[in-house]
């Protein structure tokens, strides 16, 4: 007689709610199923999405679990109408959701299919497909119960197709037309006038859309976004004979369209009280007309002006314009100065997140009008703001609520990260090509900063396996690390790396030290690995390959030119299930029949890059096959890198 399963006594609300709880992790839900039959049976009932890494698995997977509602099939780039048909029919009656942002195979055919099956689809990802024509876009109409759609990319689709969706998906709420280009007002418009339940409206890149169609989509009561980023058909004096206002916007995006100004904006915003976001990047000089606009907005809390001219006058006259500002861009704008950036945070004290990257004109003296003024900041960029010196660094500490911080190619010294370890709940820290930083101040953050997730130290040459260890021991929830460069960096920061358990992403790139015991150790520890740059790691080779495949099954992205390996090595990483990008250049063990086995048994890839030399030595045959397969070849010519590999070799003495 069996002993009795205690499991079986748990109620299944519990049960549920544990699987909620650990849902985050890839592996859990597994290991929960394996546990015994009756989880097995709960988390095949209980699981609502599924993102399949290869299309085989599908037949078992609707097998398996009955009520999938989401279906992400971009790990399937294969899927064809017969794909299609199949899980319309196995999840018709549970299935809402469906990304084939990926998938090149599909035709009319099988959309219809999905279309009559799926009666309760609500949302439809048809993005990157620029063969799909209008008959595909009637095919997709037939959903009528459609809420949300994607069709960016669709190059194909005209007028005639986007009408016959207008018509039949009454009940549209989200709609992305991204880079349509044959699409014109008349079909933008017919959205409009035929789904009046529109929320959100992406008209982006569509080289025919003017303010005509501008008219009916105002007038839709529920717009709250409307992005015409780069919508270069739109024009001030054009806007300005618009009658219609949007009192429901909440978030406007004009990027990128150069032939709108300060009286087109007054235009297009007429009447909307409610507006919250406006991005404005890359596209107009920001003027005190400008400013005097944003006065009829009071409950603006985002703008952005990245990449805009003309700051000097126009910032000044925001901060009199704009006073409840929660986030502020104003990366690569020239013209921003101490004086009128200093005068709008002072009338700004809510700001949230502030990004000053470039902006090289400012000085130290601007840091502590921030830090005093805005308490509540959570995020700052000021990547390569050159005229900030080491004090200016000392103020950032005040601001304690800061959870993300980027000091990318800086002076800040250990003294400034002594400050900056006050922010006890930062998550990110950048601090790249940061060349006055060492140990020292790296041990400042580890002792203070437990929550970090992301840290980088791209080129920051002095940091040694002292200042890394210090990190994995006190940020044990770190989740991305980029070491790249460091020559001091050995295999001793990695054994203590791979303790930081959540570690996803590790970029070792230059770091001449690394051998294939200090890989071992991270991929022994680190199970949830996802995106590896061992780049110029000459000391890398087939053992470490070795060690990947058989402990990092997780992996999904890795990057090998100029390391050690050769066709034993590749061939080991076919055997990673989850395996989706490889680049590899300049790697001399590396032979086209390797290059041929790995192609042919890595079945989870879907994209690579090889040296254009090889290319004419692989079958037409293979190439073919992987075509077939959804597989993108990328092969390039490039010049070997000399100079790296002789600067290493004289790090190694």
């Amino acid at each position: 007689m069996e002993p009795p399963n205690f499991f079986d006594l748990l109620a299944k609300d519990l049960l549920y709610a544990i699987l909620d709880h650990i849902r985050d992790d890839p592996f859990a839900p597994k290991f929960f199923s394996q546990a015994c039959k009756s989880f097995y049976a709960l988390e095949s009932t209980h699981r609502t999405a599924l993102k399949p890494r290869r299309l085989d698995f599908l037949p078992r997977a609707s097998r398996r679990y009955p009520s999938i509602l989401h279906l992400d099939l971009t790990l399937c780039p294969c899927v064809d109408d017969f794909a299609l048909k199949a899980l319309s029919l196995a999840w018709r009656s549970s299935l809402r959701s469906l990304d084939l942002s990926r998938c090149r195979l599909f035709s009319h055919v099988g959309l219809s299919a999905l279309a009559l099956n799926c009666t309760y689809l609500v949302e439809v990802d048809l993005s990157n497909r620029p063969d799909l024509t209008d008959v595909a876009a009637k095919a997709i109409a037939e959903a009528v119960n459609l809420e949300r759609l994607r069709l960016g990319r669709c190059k194909g689709i005209t007028d005639m197709g986007i009408g016959c969706i207008a018509v039949k998906c009454g009940r549209l709420r989200h709609v992305v037309l991204r880079w349509c280009i044959r699409v014109t007002d008349f079909g933008a418009g017919l959205i409009a006038i035929k789904c009046k339940e529109i929320r959100s409206l992406d008209l982006s890149y569509m080289p025919q859309i003017t303010e005509r169609c501008l008219n009916h989509i105002l007038q839709l009561e529920h717009l709250e976004d409307l992005v015409l980023e780069h919508c270069l058909g739109i024009e001030d004096h054009g806007l300005a004979t618009l009658q219609a206002n949007c009192k429901s916007l909440k978030m406007l995006n004009l990027s990128k369209c150069q032939n709108i100004g300060h009286i087109g904006i007054a235009s297009l915003t007429n009447g909307a009280q409610n507006l919250e976001k406006l991005i404005l990047s890359s596209s107009l000089v920001v003027t005190t007309d400008l400013a005097k606009c944003l006065q009829s907005f009071p409950r603006l809390q985002l703008v952005k002006l990245d990449g805009c001219l003309g700051v000097e006058s126009g910032l000044k006259a925001i901060g009199y314009s704009c006073n409840s500002l929660k986030e502020l861009n104003l990366s690569k704008c020239v013209g921003v100065t101490d004086e009128n950036l200093s005068f709008l945070v002072k009338t700004n004290k809510n700001l949230e997140k502030l990004d000053i990257t470039c902006c090289r004109s400012l000085t130290p003296e601007f840091i502590p009008n921030l830090t005093n003024s805005c308490s509540r900041l959570t995020s700052l960029r000021m990547e390569s703001c050159s005229l900030i010196s080491r004090e200016g660094f000392l103020f950032i500490g005040q601001c304690q609520l800061l959870e993300e911080l980027n000091v990318t190619d800086t002076e800040i010294d250990d003294i400034g990260l002594c400050s900056i370890s006050r922010c006890t709940k930062l998550s990110s820290l950048k601090l790249g090509i940061c060349l006055m930083i060492t140990d020292k101040g790296l041990k400042h953050i580890a002792n203070s900063c437990s929550e970090l997730k992301n840290l980088d130290l791209y080129r920051s040459s002095r940091i040694t396996d002292e200042g890394i260890i210090a990190i994995s021991l006190g940020c044990p929830s770190l989740t991305v690390v980029n070491i790249a460069y460091n020559s001091n960096i050995t295999d001793s920061s990695l054994a203590f790396l791979s303790k930081c358990q959540k570690l996803r992403t590790l970029e070792v790139r230059g770091c001449p030290h690394i051998s294939p015991q200090g890989l071992s150790n991270i991929v022994a520890g680190c199970k949830n690995l996802e995106t590896l740059d061992l780049k110029k790691c000459r000391k890398i080779n087939d053992a470490g390959m070795i060690q990947l495949a058989q402990h990092s099954q997780s992996l999904k992205q890795i990057k090998l030119s100029y390391c050690s390996v050769t066709d034993v090595g590749l061939i080991a990483l076919a055997s990673i299930s989850c395996l989706q990008y490889i680049s590899i250049f300049h790697v001399e063990g590396l032979t086209s029949n390797g290059l041929v086995a790995f192609l042919l048994a890595c079945q989870s890839l879907t994209k690579a890059k090889f040296h254009a030399c090889f290319e004419s030595l692989i079958p037409q045959q293979i190439l073919k096959y992987m075509e077939a397969r959804g597989c993108v070849l990328v092969w390039r010519e490039k010049t070997f890198e000399s100079s790296w590999y002789l600067l290493d070799i004289s790090a190694l003495y």
